[in-house]
Protein backbone atom coordinates (compact mmCIF):
# COMPACT_ATOMS: atom_id res chain seq x y z
CA UNK A 1 0.00 0.00 0.00
CA UNK A 2 1.59 3.62 -0.93
CA UNK A 3 2.79 5.67 1.90
CA UNK A 4 0.94 8.47 1.13
CA UNK A 5 -2.21 6.74 2.97
CA UNK A 6 -2.73 6.85 6.52
CA UNK A 7 -4.60 4.03 8.21
CA UNK A 8 -5.75 3.84 11.63
CA UNK A 9 -3.52 1.83 13.69
CA UNK A 10 -4.63 -1.89 13.78
CA UNK A 11 -3.21 -5.63 13.04
CA UNK A 12 -0.49 -6.70 10.47
CA UNK A 13 -1.92 -8.90 7.75
CA UNK A 14 -0.56 -12.07 9.92
CA UNK A 15 -2.11 -10.86 13.22
CA UNK A 16 -5.22 -10.19 11.56
CA UNK A 17 -4.95 -13.77 9.32
CA UNK A 18 -4.95 -15.14 13.54
CA UNK A 19 -7.40 -13.16 14.89
CA UNK A 20 -9.95 -14.52 11.32
CA UNK A 21 -10.02 -18.11 13.09
CA UNK A 22 -11.79 -15.98 16.48
CA UNK A 23 -13.58 -14.00 14.30
CA UNK A 24 -15.12 -17.01 12.74
CA UNK A 25 -15.66 -18.31 16.19
CA UNK A 26 -16.92 -15.57 18.23
CA UNK A 27 -17.59 -12.38 15.71
CA UNK A 28 -18.41 -10.14 18.90
CA UNK A 29 -16.12 -10.94 21.05
CA UNK A 30 -13.10 -10.59 18.48
CA UNK A 31 -14.36 -7.27 17.46
CA UNK A 32 -15.23 -5.89 20.59
CA UNK A 33 -11.69 -6.78 22.04
CA UNK A 34 -10.45 -4.83 19.02
CA UNK A 35 -12.40 -2.22 19.83
CA UNK A 36 -11.34 -1.87 22.80
CA UNK A 37 -7.65 -2.72 22.10
CA UNK A 38 -7.24 -0.08 19.26
CA UNK A 39 -10.15 2.47 20.85
CA UNK A 40 -12.73 2.22 18.42
CA UNK A 41 -11.15 2.22 15.40
CA UNK A 42 -8.22 0.02 13.32
CA UNK A 43 -7.13 -1.71 10.50
CA UNK A 44 -6.91 -4.65 9.36
CA UNK A 45 -6.29 -7.01 6.02
CA UNK A 46 -9.15 -9.34 5.13
CA UNK A 47 -7.80 -11.96 2.29
CA UNK A 48 -10.97 -11.18 -0.54
CA UNK A 49 -11.06 -7.36 0.45
CA UNK A 50 -7.21 -6.13 1.58
CA UNK A 51 -6.93 -3.66 3.86
CA UNK A 52 -9.89 -2.59 5.81
CA UNK A 53 -11.38 -0.17 8.84
CA UNK A 54 -13.17 -0.96 11.31
CA UNK A 55 -14.87 0.90 13.37
CA UNK A 56 -17.58 1.66 16.13
CA UNK A 57 -16.75 5.38 16.40
CA UNK A 58 -20.13 7.36 15.92
CA UNK A 59 -19.02 10.31 14.04
CA UNK A 60 -16.75 8.30 11.66
CA UNK A 61 -19.99 5.95 11.09
CA UNK A 62 -21.91 9.13 10.36
CA UNK A 63 -19.56 10.30 8.02
CA UNK A 64 -19.77 7.13 5.78
CA UNK A 65 -23.34 6.58 6.06
CA UNK A 66 -24.90 9.82 6.18
CA UNK A 67 -22.29 13.10 5.64
CA UNK A 68 -20.89 11.37 2.56
CA UNK A 69 -22.94 8.67 1.44
CA UNK A 70 -21.92 9.51 -1.85
CA UNK A 71 -18.58 8.26 -1.90
CA UNK A 72 -19.43 4.89 -0.22
CA UNK A 73 -21.53 2.05 -2.05
CA UNK A 74 -22.80 -1.81 -0.45
CA UNK A 75 -19.73 -3.97 -0.84
CA UNK A 76 -19.90 -6.50 -3.58
CA UNK A 77 -19.88 -9.13 -0.90
CA UNK A 78 -23.31 -7.78 0.21
CA UNK A 79 -24.96 -7.04 -3.93
CA UNK A 80 -23.19 -9.73 -6.73
CA UNK A 81 -23.10 -12.45 -4.05
CA UNK A 82 -26.46 -11.85 -2.72
CA UNK A 83 -28.41 -10.73 -5.44
CA UNK A 84 -27.91 -14.34 -7.19
CA UNK A 85 -30.93 -15.38 -4.43
CA UNK A 86 -32.86 -12.32 -3.76
CA UNK A 87 -32.33 -10.45 -7.27
CA UNK A 88 -31.60 -6.62 -8.04
CA UNK A 89 -34.02 -4.99 -5.07
CA UNK A 90 -33.64 -2.10 -3.30
CA UNK A 91 -31.05 -3.49 -0.71
CA UNK A 92 -28.82 -4.60 -3.08
CA UNK A 93 -28.04 -2.14 -5.81
CA UNK A 94 -26.37 1.03 -5.92
CA UNK A 95 -26.18 4.58 -7.55
CA UNK A 96 -28.93 5.65 -9.79
CA UNK A 97 -30.25 2.20 -9.72
CA UNK A 98 -30.68 2.69 -6.16
CA UNK A 99 -31.97 6.07 -6.18
CA UNK A 100 -34.95 5.28 -8.97
CA UNK A 101 -36.18 2.32 -6.75
CA UNK A 102 -36.09 3.93 -3.76
CA UNK A 103 -38.29 6.84 -5.06
CA UNK A 104 -40.40 4.16 -6.61
CA UNK A 105 -40.64 2.44 -3.05
CA UNK A 106 -40.53 4.85 -0.24
CA UNK A 107 -44.23 6.04 -1.07
CA UNK A 108 -45.55 2.81 0.56
CA UNK A 109 -43.86 2.95 3.56
CA UNK A 110 -45.01 6.06 4.51
CA UNK A 111 -47.03 6.90 7.68
CA UNK A 112 -50.16 7.01 5.61
CA UNK A 113 -49.31 3.95 3.97
CA UNK A 114 -48.90 1.83 6.52
CA UNK A 115 -51.57 2.95 8.83
CA UNK A 116 -54.00 1.43 6.12
CA UNK A 117 -52.06 -2.21 7.33
CA UNK A 118 -52.77 -1.74 10.84
CA UNK A 119 -56.07 -3.59 11.00
CA UNK A 120 -54.66 -6.93 9.54
CA UNK A 121 -50.94 -6.70 11.39
CA UNK A 122 -53.44 -6.56 14.85
CA UNK A 123 -55.81 -9.24 13.58
CA UNK A 124 -52.49 -11.64 12.32
CA UNK A 125 -50.91 -10.86 15.94
CA UNK A 126 -54.22 -11.56 17.97
CA UNK A 127 -54.90 -14.51 15.71
CA UNK A 128 -51.15 -15.85 16.22
CA UNK A 129 -51.22 -15.03 20.09
CA UNK A 130 -54.71 -16.78 21.00
CA UNK A 131 -52.36 -20.53 20.36
CA UNK A 132 -48.88 -19.21 22.14
CA UNK A 133 -47.70 -22.34 23.73
CA UNK A 134 -47.86 -21.85 27.46
CA UNK A 135 -45.59 -23.56 30.18
CA UNK A 136 -42.29 -23.13 32.01
CA UNK A 137 -39.76 -23.27 29.49
CA UNK A 138 -40.94 -22.11 25.87
CA UNK A 139 -38.56 -20.92 23.38
CA UNK A 140 -39.94 -17.97 22.32
CA UNK A 141 -37.62 -17.19 19.29
CA UNK A 142 -38.83 -19.31 16.65
CA UNK A 143 -42.83 -18.18 17.35
CA UNK A 144 -41.60 -14.67 16.91
CA UNK A 145 -40.15 -15.59 13.53
CA UNK A 146 -42.75 -17.45 12.61
CA UNK A 147 -45.64 -14.88 13.70
CA UNK A 148 -43.14 -11.87 12.22
CA UNK A 149 -43.44 -13.98 8.71
CA UNK A 150 -47.01 -14.34 9.28
CA UNK A 151 -47.15 -10.61 9.92
CA UNK A 152 -45.73 -10.28 6.42
CA UNK A 153 -47.42 -12.65 4.53
CA UNK A 154 -50.74 -11.00 5.50
CA UNK A 155 -49.28 -7.13 4.70
CA UNK A 156 -47.93 -8.07 1.70
CA UNK A 157 -50.22 -10.46 0.14
CA UNK A 158 -53.88 -10.03 2.21
CA UNK A 159 -54.52 -13.81 0.51
CA UNK A 160 -55.40 -17.16 2.07
CA UNK A 161 -52.01 -18.74 1.62
CA UNK A 162 -52.04 -22.41 2.60
CA UNK A 163 -50.18 -23.60 5.50
CA UNK A 164 -47.87 -25.67 3.37
CA UNK A 165 -46.89 -22.62 1.12
CA UNK A 166 -46.05 -20.75 4.36
CA UNK A 167 -43.82 -23.66 5.80
CA UNK A 168 -42.03 -23.49 2.32
CA UNK A 169 -41.43 -20.29 2.50
CA UNK A 170 -40.34 -20.06 6.09
CA UNK A 171 -37.30 -22.74 5.47
CA UNK A 172 -36.15 -21.25 2.36
CA UNK A 173 -35.75 -18.20 4.28
CA UNK A 174 -33.82 -19.95 7.03
CA UNK A 175 -31.79 -22.14 4.76
CA UNK A 176 -30.78 -18.94 2.56
CA UNK A 177 -29.37 -17.16 5.65
CA UNK A 178 -27.68 -19.99 7.45
CA UNK A 179 -25.85 -20.62 3.51
CA UNK A 180 -25.31 -17.00 3.11
CA UNK A 181 -23.60 -17.02 6.90
CA UNK A 182 -21.16 -19.19 6.20
CA UNK A 183 -20.28 -18.05 3.16
CA UNK A 184 -19.12 -15.28 4.56
CA UNK A 185 -17.61 -16.50 7.67
CA UNK A 186 -15.88 -19.12 5.47
CA UNK A 187 -14.88 -17.89 2.41
CA UNK A 188 -12.72 -21.14 1.36
CA UNK A 189 -16.43 -23.13 1.50
CA UNK A 190 -16.65 -21.54 -2.27
CA UNK A 191 -13.96 -24.05 -3.63
CA UNK A 192 -16.25 -27.18 -2.09
CA UNK A 193 -19.44 -26.00 -3.76
CA UNK A 194 -19.41 -27.61 -7.31
CA UNK A 195 -18.55 -31.15 -5.19
CA UNK A 196 -21.02 -30.67 -2.94
CA UNK A 197 -23.65 -29.37 -4.88
CA UNK A 198 -24.74 -26.64 -1.87
CA UNK A 199 -25.54 -23.69 -4.30
CA UNK A 200 -26.93 -25.71 -6.77
CA UNK A 201 -29.42 -27.15 -4.53
CA UNK A 202 -30.64 -23.39 -3.13
CA UNK A 203 -30.89 -22.22 -6.40
CA UNK A 204 -33.09 -24.70 -7.31
CA UNK A 205 -35.17 -23.68 -4.18
CA UNK A 206 -35.40 -20.40 -4.73
CA UNK A 207 -36.42 -20.85 -8.45
CA UNK A 208 -39.40 -22.89 -6.79
CA UNK A 209 -39.81 -19.57 -4.28
CA UNK A 210 -39.69 -16.88 -7.72
CA UNK A 211 -42.65 -19.44 -9.30
CA UNK A 212 -44.56 -19.41 -6.33
CA UNK A 213 -44.66 -15.78 -6.12
CA UNK A 214 -44.90 -15.01 -9.71
CA UNK A 215 -48.40 -17.41 -9.69
CA UNK A 216 -49.79 -14.97 -6.76
CA UNK A 217 -48.88 -11.65 -9.17
CA UNK A 218 -50.74 -13.26 -11.91
CA UNK A 219 -53.47 -14.32 -9.81
CA UNK A 220 -53.52 -10.62 -8.13
CA UNK A 221 -53.13 -8.82 -12.41
CA UNK A 222 -56.13 -11.20 -13.41
CA UNK A 223 -58.75 -10.30 -10.40
CA UNK A 224 -60.16 -6.64 -10.20
CA UNK A 225 -60.77 -6.74 -6.60
CA UNK A 226 -59.32 -3.69 -4.86
CA UNK A 227 -56.65 -5.15 -2.08
CA UNK A 228 -55.47 -3.41 0.58
CA UNK A 229 -52.13 -4.79 1.21
CA UNK A 230 -47.97 -3.79 0.21
CA UNK A 231 -48.14 -5.91 -2.87
CA UNK A 232 -51.00 -4.00 -4.34
CA UNK A 233 -49.02 -0.66 -3.27
CA UNK A 234 -45.99 -1.98 -5.21
CA UNK A 235 -47.67 -3.28 -8.21
CA UNK A 236 -49.71 0.35 -8.05
CA UNK A 237 -46.53 2.44 -7.60
CA UNK A 238 -44.85 4.51 -10.82
CA UNK A 239 -41.64 5.51 -12.00
CA UNK A 240 -41.44 9.34 -11.97
CA UNK A 241 -39.06 9.56 -15.00
CA UNK A 242 -41.23 6.98 -17.43
CA UNK A 243 -44.70 6.75 -15.57
CA UNK A 244 -44.23 2.79 -15.64
CA UNK A 245 -44.64 0.15 -12.78
CA UNK A 246 -42.21 -2.07 -11.68
CA UNK A 247 -41.37 -4.64 -13.81
CA UNK A 248 -42.42 -8.88 -12.63
CA UNK A 249 -38.68 -9.55 -12.46
CA UNK A 250 -37.92 -6.85 -10.20
CA UNK A 251 -41.28 -6.96 -8.26
CA UNK A 252 -40.47 -10.51 -7.46
CA UNK A 253 -37.10 -9.16 -5.90
CA UNK A 254 -38.55 -6.65 -3.72
CA UNK A 255 -40.93 -8.84 -2.43
CA UNK A 256 -38.40 -11.60 -1.77
CA UNK A 257 -36.32 -8.77 0.58
CA UNK A 258 -39.23 -7.58 1.75
CA UNK A 259 -39.72 -11.31 3.39
CA UNK A 260 -36.35 -11.98 3.72
CA UNK A 261 -35.56 -9.15 5.96
CA UNK A 262 -38.32 -8.46 7.17
CA UNK A 263 -39.25 -11.37 9.50
CA UNK A 264 -35.77 -12.37 10.53
CA UNK A 265 -34.93 -9.28 12.15
CA UNK A 266 -38.57 -8.44 13.50
CA UNK A 267 -38.52 -11.74 15.33
CA UNK A 268 -35.33 -12.10 16.79
CA UNK A 269 -36.03 -8.02 18.02
CA UNK A 270 -39.11 -9.28 19.55
CA UNK A 271 -37.79 -11.81 20.98
CA UNK A 272 -34.58 -10.36 23.07
CA UNK A 273 -37.61 -7.03 24.06
CA UNK A 274 -39.29 -10.53 25.96
CA UNK A 275 -36.69 -11.54 27.18
CA UNK A 276 -35.09 -8.14 28.27
CA UNK A 277 -38.98 -6.71 29.41
CA UNK A 278 -39.07 -9.91 31.30
CA UNK A 279 -35.76 -9.68 33.26
CA UNK A 280 -36.28 -6.28 34.89
CA UNK A 281 -38.84 -5.89 37.45
CA UNK A 282 -39.49 -2.45 37.30
CA UNK A 283 -39.40 -1.96 33.47
CA UNK A 284 -41.93 -5.19 33.30
CA UNK A 285 -44.60 -3.35 36.07
CA UNK A 286 -44.19 0.00 34.28
CA UNK A 287 -45.00 -1.99 30.71
CA UNK A 288 -48.13 -3.41 32.73
CA UNK A 289 -49.84 -0.03 33.56
CA UNK A 290 -48.77 1.71 30.50
CA UNK A 291 -50.42 -1.68 28.60
CA UNK A 292 -53.54 -0.83 31.20
CA UNK A 293 -53.97 2.38 30.12
CA UNK A 294 -52.99 2.23 26.43
CA UNK A 295 -55.78 0.19 23.68
CA UNK A 296 -53.85 -1.99 21.36
CA UNK A 297 -54.50 0.53 18.09
CA UNK A 298 -52.39 3.03 19.73
CA UNK A 299 -49.64 1.05 21.12
CA UNK A 300 -47.42 2.61 18.03
CA UNK A 301 -47.90 5.82 19.57
CA UNK A 302 -46.68 5.17 23.24
CA UNK A 303 -43.77 6.65 24.19
CA UNK A 304 -42.79 4.13 27.18
CA UNK A 305 -43.89 1.43 24.38
CA UNK A 306 -41.34 2.87 21.76
CA UNK A 307 -38.68 3.64 24.44
CA UNK A 308 -38.63 -0.47 25.14
CA UNK A 309 -38.14 -1.00 21.66
CA UNK A 310 -35.17 1.18 21.44
CA UNK A 311 -33.62 0.00 24.17
CA UNK A 312 -34.04 -3.53 22.69
CA UNK A 313 -32.65 -2.47 19.27
CA UNK A 314 -29.44 -0.78 21.12
CA UNK A 315 -28.60 -3.36 22.85
CA UNK A 316 -29.39 -6.37 20.34
CA UNK A 317 -29.37 -4.50 17.07
CA UNK A 318 -30.29 -7.09 14.40
CA UNK A 319 -28.23 -5.26 11.81
CA UNK A 320 -24.84 -5.20 14.05
CA UNK A 321 -22.98 -4.84 11.36
CA UNK A 322 -22.33 -2.46 7.91
CA UNK A 323 -19.59 -2.83 5.28
CA UNK A 324 -19.45 0.31 3.05
CA UNK A 325 -16.77 0.50 0.36
CA UNK A 326 -15.31 3.77 -0.58
CA UNK A 327 -15.84 4.72 -4.46
CA UNK A 328 -12.82 7.48 -4.11
CA UNK A 329 -10.16 8.31 -1.64
CA UNK A 330 -11.31 9.55 1.27
CA UNK A 331 -9.72 10.99 4.54
CA UNK A 332 -11.81 11.68 7.74
CA UNK A 333 -10.13 12.74 11.25
CA UNK A 334 -6.55 12.96 9.96
CA UNK A 335 -7.07 8.85 8.16
CA UNK A 336 -6.52 8.87 4.34
CA UNK A 337 -7.27 5.73 2.66
CA UNK A 338 -7.83 4.93 -1.29
CA UNK A 339 -10.97 3.73 -3.39
CA UNK A 340 -11.97 0.68 -2.92
CA UNK A 341 -11.04 0.44 1.39
CA UNK A 342 -14.32 -1.57 2.79
CA UNK A 343 -15.38 0.15 6.05
CA UNK A 344 -17.16 -2.12 8.88
CA UNK A 345 -19.45 0.15 10.81
CA UNK A 346 -19.64 -2.22 14.16
CA UNK A 347 -23.10 -0.70 15.34
CA UNK A 348 -23.61 -3.33 18.28
CA UNK A 349 -20.18 -2.01 19.63
CA UNK A 350 -21.06 1.70 18.89
CA UNK A 351 -24.43 0.82 20.87
CA UNK A 352 -23.08 -0.35 24.00
CA UNK A 353 -19.80 2.10 24.06
CA UNK A 354 -19.85 3.45 27.96
CA UNK A 355 -18.30 6.74 25.66
CA UNK A 356 -21.93 6.96 24.04
CA UNK A 357 -23.61 5.98 26.38
CA UNK A 358 -23.97 5.71 30.65
CA UNK A 359 -24.36 2.44 32.31
CA UNK A 360 -24.11 0.85 28.40
CA UNK A 361 -24.89 -3.01 29.32
CA UNK A 362 -27.91 -2.19 31.67
CA UNK A 363 -31.43 -2.18 29.91
CA UNK A 364 -32.72 1.50 30.72
CA UNK A 365 -35.73 1.94 28.76
CA UNK A 366 -36.04 5.37 30.23
CA UNK A 367 -32.52 6.72 28.36
CA UNK A 368 -34.78 7.56 25.49
CA UNK A 369 -37.63 9.44 26.77
CA UNK A 370 -37.30 13.40 27.93
CA UNK A 371 -37.93 15.01 30.90
CA UNK A 372 -41.81 15.31 30.19
CA UNK A 373 -41.90 11.28 29.16
CA UNK A 374 -41.90 11.38 25.57
CA UNK A 375 -39.22 9.92 23.21
CA UNK A 376 -36.18 12.39 22.64
CA UNK A 377 -36.00 13.32 19.18
CA UNK A 378 -32.44 14.20 19.63
CA UNK A 379 -30.54 10.94 20.60
CA UNK A 380 -27.42 10.38 19.03
CA UNK A 381 -24.85 7.29 18.61
CA UNK A 382 -28.12 4.83 17.93
CA UNK A 383 -28.77 3.33 14.17
CA UNK A 384 -30.57 0.19 14.96
CA UNK A 385 -32.06 1.04 11.18
CA UNK A 386 -29.19 2.15 9.69
CA UNK A 387 -28.38 6.07 8.91
CA UNK A 388 -29.11 8.48 5.89
CA UNK A 389 -30.91 7.73 2.76
CA UNK A 390 -29.83 4.32 2.63
CA UNK A 391 -31.66 4.05 5.86
CA UNK A 392 -34.57 0.33 6.46
CA UNK A 393 -37.40 1.60 4.43
CA UNK A 394 -39.15 -0.68 6.55
CA UNK A 395 -38.17 1.16 9.48
CA UNK A 396 -41.98 2.41 10.73
CA UNK A 397 -43.74 -0.93 9.64
CA UNK A 398 -41.44 -2.59 12.25
CA UNK A 399 -41.68 -0.19 14.92
CA UNK A 400 -45.63 -0.39 14.78
CA UNK A 401 -45.76 -4.03 14.73
CA UNK A 402 -43.01 -4.70 17.08
CA UNK A 403 -45.34 -1.98 19.38
CA UNK A 404 -48.47 -4.51 18.27
CA UNK A 405 -46.90 -7.62 19.74
CA UNK A 406 -45.29 -6.43 22.67
CA UNK A 407 -48.89 -4.73 23.57
CA UNK A 408 -51.07 -8.01 22.54
CA UNK A 409 -48.63 -10.57 24.87
CA UNK A 410 -48.33 -8.61 27.77
CA UNK A 411 -51.88 -7.52 27.57
CA UNK A 412 -52.48 -11.50 27.38
CA UNK A 413 -50.01 -13.58 29.50
CA UNK A 414 -47.30 -13.00 32.06
CA UNK A 415 -44.02 -13.94 31.31
CA UNK A 416 -40.96 -15.10 33.43
CA UNK A 417 -37.23 -16.03 32.66
CA UNK A 418 -36.27 -18.76 33.40
CA UNK A 419 -32.43 -18.09 34.96
CA UNK A 420 -31.36 -19.42 30.93
CA UNK A 421 -29.57 -15.89 29.10
CA UNK A 422 -29.70 -15.89 25.63
CA UNK A 423 -26.96 -16.37 23.75
CA UNK A 424 -26.81 -13.50 20.83
CA UNK A 425 -25.66 -15.39 17.52
CA UNK A 426 -24.43 -13.04 14.89
CA UNK A 427 -25.34 -14.23 11.06
CA UNK A 428 -26.32 -11.78 8.78
CA UNK A 429 -28.62 -10.62 11.32
CA UNK A 430 -28.28 -10.64 15.17
CA UNK A 431 -30.18 -13.16 16.14
CA UNK A 432 -30.45 -15.64 19.49
CA UNK A 433 -30.02 -19.01 19.47
CA UNK A 434 -32.97 -19.55 22.18
CA UNK A 435 -35.04 -17.53 24.81
CA UNK A 436 -36.19 -19.91 27.22
CA UNK A 437 -39.06 -18.20 29.16
CA UNK A 438 -42.08 -18.77 31.75
CA UNK A 439 -45.43 -17.92 29.60
CA UNK A 440 -48.86 -18.23 31.43
CA UNK A 441 -52.19 -17.14 31.09
CA UNK A 442 -53.26 -13.95 33.17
Amino acid sequence: MSSKYNFPDGNTTLQSLLGSFKLVKDPISYLSGEMEKFSGTYSGFMPDKGRVIVTQNSDLINYVLRENHTNYKKAKLDTDLVAKQLGTSLLFVNGDDWRRQRRLIQPAFHHAGINQLYETVMKTVNGYIDNLPLGEQVDVYPLMRELSFSVLINSLFNIDMSATMKDELGRAFVGLQAFMSKDVLQPFRRILYPLTGEEKKLVKQWDAIRDMLREIIALRRADETEHNDLLAMLMNARYEDTGQGMSEHQLISELLILLFAGHETTGSTLSWLLYLTASNHQVYEKLMGTIGETDMHNAPRNSYINAIINEGMRLYPSVWINERVAINDDEFSGFTFPAGTSILTYIYGMHRSEGYWENASAFDPERFLNSEGVIDKNIKNYFPFGAGPRMCVGNNFAMAEMAFVLHAVCKKFHINTTGATPKAWPLLTLRPSEVILGIKKK
